[in-house]
């Protein structure tokens, strides 16, 4: 099959180019605007039927006003204290987003709420806050759209001296968003300085290392154009993904087309022609296919995950594999017959095609194939206690330790400790629905109990509640209750609510131990006073946390067996040999666990002193299991090939010196490529681009042509034993 495709693209090089030229024209003039693009991001990273969906649906209906999934904090200081000017500004502002609502966000201010004046007035009349309620989550595009709106309204006119940080959920999202944004654009720039530096450096022919990039620049093009247009159709794409879909294809787009170009190379020593481009199909287009369909089985095992942006990257990244792998075998041939004998300019052509094996690669070569045996112990004893640290890795969920200190979320939360209570930005919200009785004398001691009840647990700072509205540290105005009941009791739908304070940052260790501690003890508390049909939900950001973090192991746990599982298959129906297929994934396996152990030594230990963000764990496994057999599986094709007229030994010398300056190139790539995403500042790019990098170095220079050769030798070592015993019985 792949003969006849190189016959065909050699014989036709030009057709093959316009027709890519023409896909590229088609999807440019095709394309959805960028606000289609940015308004088909889901509301949610959680599916509707999770636990905080459904708990933020009940609070919402029964408490509209106060409950909402993003809170954006606007906070007003000056620091000699605030004049009656900026108390008349902060009420026109709020009027201007009353009036510029629209549905989108409502409004908590001291004009609107008087009785909440305690809590949006500092006692030290420096400050005055302003919450708007929006009902998107705060890391996607929608939201980041509204927390502008709001910004640019309140800062319209902003008198001299009165300053203005916005922070909450809003603003941290708004930050976070405009990190990743950054962080998409500065990878692709640092991505393609990488490769074009390290291609020049390999080929010493600027014609050849411009190939490549021709094919990849291409590929991902149309990856990137299909992903909008099926982001407007119900993708969901964000620019995490897009940022890994640049980088991925750069790396394995760069390995496909190296690979090509290296048989070329070697098919070109009578001359370049069709035939030299139809061999170099022919031999590489088999390991290429094999090595697309295995990354492009194991990302696709993340469409197994609940949580919306790893399921979302499965689609994306399977995709664009599979555009990389057509351009390799089209395009890149395709251009290097248009190219002809300039190809490897200024080289000569025997030179070009000259086999001149690597000494350290011959080298290496032989004391693998001369001690399997020794080599394999010395790796296990070097491997086994880093691989079982890896096992034991602590993880973080807090995103707000990512913003940047001197953003305008990580200012306001500095302004809201100095003059408010710092737990209020993210405070929980607690409320208890259903139930046989719903009076309102029934409700207001439900309403009573459930802020006892929190008061109870160890921890807790403060409860507001129909009790205590304004918390045992706030002044209570004299005010109607009839004015406040509404905002701790809803009669029609059966409900009570109070919120929770605490002391911790809201997605730190600490507090979600100490939600899941309150959760447990209200729940016995409400199961043991209101009956067994009433409900409990919690709101907030520490809840929230809690739900991506139970969903998100489940996914984990689930994705990383049948990605083992999947990809084990794909390289058996390759190598067809059982032992030989659990070497290959059981040695990226003990990779993986030692990539993640020496990671989190270097981060933790060594450079901030932060643990892992949780998302290093999957993507990681991810990669590395899919692009991590590429190289196994190029390695152990020309091993079996070869093992057609070689004896094993000689066979797997000639696999490692043949394969090793190219696969070694080939993985200096990739781990440039996925190692770009560090370049962005962003704690958890910086983490993973580390981790990606550190991999597939080990994998280029120690797996790959050490251990998996080793193993094989020890097994063909085995079999001829076995061969012989039976000889010998028979």
């Amino acid at each position: 099959m792949f003969l006849h495709l190189g016959r065909w693209v050699s014989r036709h090089p030009w057709a093959i180019l316009l027709a890519w030229v023409g896909v590229v024209g088609l999807l440019t003039a095709s394309a959805p605007s960028p606000e289609a693009v940015a308004s088909a991001e889901p509301p949610s990273l959680l599916p509707d039927h999770q636990p905080y969906n459904q708990a933020l649906e009940v609070a919402r209906q029964a408490f509209p006003q106060t409950v909402a999934r993003t809170r954006t904090v606007l906070i007003f200081e000056r620091a000699e204290g605030l004049h009656t000017s900026d108390l008349d500004f902060v009420m026109e502002v709020t009027s201007r987003l009353l009036a510029e609502a629209g549905g989108r966000w409502r409004v908590l201010a001291p004009a609107t709420h008087p009785h909440l004046q305690s809590r949006l007035v500092a006692r030290d009349g420096q400050a005055v806050m302003i919450v708007v309620n929006m009902d998107s989550n705060y890391l996607v595009k929608t939201s980041v759209d509204q927390v502008e709106a709001v910004d640019a309204l309140a800062r319209r006119g902003l008198p001299d001296g009165l300053r203005l940080e916005i922070t909450g959920e809003g603003g941290l999202g708004r930050e976070l968003s405009f990190a990743t944004t950054h962080a998409y654009h500065r990878t692709t720039w640092v991505t393609v300085g990488a490769v074009l530096t390290i291609l020049i450096c390999v080929y010493r022919a600027p014609l050849a290392a411009f190939v490549p990039l021709i094919s990849i620049g291409a590929s991902v093009y149309v990856a990137l154009a299909l992903l909008n247009r099926l982001a407007v159709a119900g993708w969901g794409v964000s620019n995490l993904e897009r940022t890994f879909v640049v980088v991925l294809m750069f790396g394995s787009g760069t390995d496909y087309a190296m690979f090509w170009l290296a048989r070329y190379r070697e098919q070109s020593r009578g001359g370049i022609g069709s035939g030299a481009a139809a061999a170099a199909t022919e031999g590489t287009g088999g390991a290429v296919a094999a090595s697309a369909a295995t990354t492009v089985i194991g990302l696709s095992m993340l469409l197994l995950a609940e949580l919306s942006p790893t399921h979302n990257a499965g689609r994306a990244l399977g995709l664009a594999i599979a555009v990389s792998m057509a351009a390799a075998l089209t395009l890149v041939p395709a251009v290097a017959r248009l190219m002809g004998s300039r190809l490897f300019w200024p080289r000569l052509l025997s030179a070009a095609g000259a086999e001149t094996p690597s000494r350290l690669w011959g080298r290496l070569a032989r004391a693998v194939v001369r001690y399997p045996s020794h080599i394999l112990m010395g790796m296990a004893v070097l491997l086994f206690y880093p691989a079982w640290q890896g096992s034991r890795t602590p993880y973080r969920y807090d995103a707000l330790g990512v913003v940047n200190s001197d953003s305008s979320a990580a200012r306001g939360q500095e302004l809201a400790e100095r003059h408010f209570s710092a737990e209020e930005l993210f405070s929980w919200t607690f409320v208890l629905s259903g139930g046989t009785e719903c009076s309102p004398a029934a409700l207001d001691a439900y309403a009573a109990g459930l802020a006892e009840a929190c008061r109870a647990v160890d921890g807790v700072v403060d409860v507001w509640g129909l009790d205590n509205p304004f918390g045992s540290r706030g002044s209570t105005p004299l005010l109607p209750l009839a004015w406040i009941r509404p905002y701790y009791v809803n009669d029609g739908f059966c409900s009570v609510r109070v919120e929770v304070m605490q002391p911790f940052p809201p997605l730190s260790d600490p507090a979600m131990d100490l939600c899941s501690r309150l959760t447990r003890s209200v729940e016995e508390w409400a199961r043991r006073s209101a009956g067994a049909d009433v409900r409990l939900h919690a709101v907030g950001l520490t809840p929230y946390i809690l739900n991506i973090k139970a969903l998100s192991d489940a996914d984990q746990r689930r994705i990383m067996v049948s990605v083992a599982a999947a990809i084990g298959v794909v390289v058996l129906i390759w190598v067809r040999r059982v032992g030989l297929t659990l070497v290959m994934v059981i040695a990226t396996l003990v990779l993986y666990l030692t990539t993640l152990a020496v990671t989190d030594w270097t981060f933790r230990v060594w450079l901030d002193g932060q643990a892992l963000d949780w998302k290093v764990k999957l993507f990681l496994f991810v990669i590395m299991m899919a692009v991590g057999q590429d190289y196994n599986i190029f390695l152990v094709s020309r091993i079996l090939q070869e093992r057609r007229s070689r004896p094993a030994p000689e066979a797997t010398l000639r696999g490692i010196v043949t394969t090793g300056p190219v696969i070694s190139s080939c993985g200096l790539i990739m781990a440039a490529t996925l190692g770009s995403i560090a370049a962005t500042g962003l704690a958890f790019y910086q983490q993973l681009g580390f981790a990606f990098a550190l991999g597939i170095l080990l994998d280029t220079f120690v797996i790959r042509p050490i251990v998996v050769p080793a193993c094989y030798l020890v097994g063909e070592g085995l079999r001829r034993k076995r061969l012989d015993l039976g000889d010998s019985a028979s």
